[in-house]
């Protein structure tokens, strides 16, 4: 978000800021955040295969619903079955 307490630094996306800011180090985070890195910054620096369809369940979720919570609600729900899958999967 621009004039965001949290936004782009340098090369690094909102998220990877936000990583870096409070010292995350749990390892599920690291695919999470390349894949928000390619998304955002329209890259394929981290060549993820999964940030094809990450992507577009994010548009489909902006798509399907108006209102900024609802978008909240789903994108949360998303992302946080998605830490757990990467949580559980060792060598991410």
């Amino acid at each position: 978000m621009f004039d965001g307490e949290f936004t782009h630094e340098g090369q690094l996306c909102s998220f990877e800021v936000l990583i870096d800011r409070f010292a995350l180090t749990d390892p599920a985070l690291r695919p999470i955040a390349e894949i928000v890195h390619d998304i955002d910054l329209k890259e394929d620096k981290h060549a993820r295969p999964e940030k094809a369809g990450i992507e577009t369940l994010i548009n489909a979720i902006a798509l399907a619903h108006a209102a900024d919570d609802d978008r909240l609600l789903r994108a949360i729900a998303t992302l946080d079955d998605l830490y757990e899958f990467y949580k559980r999967k060792r060598g991410s």
